[in-house]
């Protein structure tokens, strides 16, 4: 797919999709180890995948957008996804663990900050929101915080 800034909208919706499901896996955790510890790892991989893809995801956005919010650490967040996976027995859990219980919560409200504003500017098209909104694939959207304008 040739950059535009129009599909940009795919990969936030992706990211919010992940960082959702990212913390279902993780929401009865208080600490590394008990995540590390949780369904025998299971959480821990599936949400090293997730942050992975995330990763990926903001690989992929454009640089239009990337400009427009330099708030996001967009590299550290690609760089991370490298290290992951190229590196995984040198990725330090207690890192993964504060990337999950504070990165996210700052990284989400401005993925849904962009959504938002670049409808308003119609860059991106409400009718794709709304379908995307029907849509079981993001089941872990707030889709009412993205829409309320």
């Amino acid at each position: 797919m040739l950059p535009n800034e129009k599909n940009d909208l795919l990969y936030l919706l992706n990211i919010l999709e992940y960082v959702g499901k990212i913390w279902k896996y993780t929401e009865k955790t208080h600490c590394v180890e008990e995540l590390f510890e949780l369904n025998e790892q299971m959480n821990l991989n599936a949400s090293l995948t997730l942050l992975t893809n995330i990763g990926e995801n903001v690989s992929r956005i454009t640089e239009i957008t990337k400009q427009e919010y330099p708030n996001i650490e967009w590299q550290k967040i690609k760089n991370f996804r490298n290290r992951a996976v190229h590196d995984y027995m040198g990725i330090n859990l207690a890192i993964v663990y504060e990337i999950i219980t504070n990165d996210l919560k700052m990284l989400k409200p401005e993925v849904e900050k962009i959504i938002k504003e670049k409808i308003k500017q119609r860059i991106f098209d409400i009718d794709e929101i709304k379908v995307s909104k029907e849509s079981k694939y993001y089941s872990h959207v707030d889709f009412e915080r993205i829409m309320t304008f």
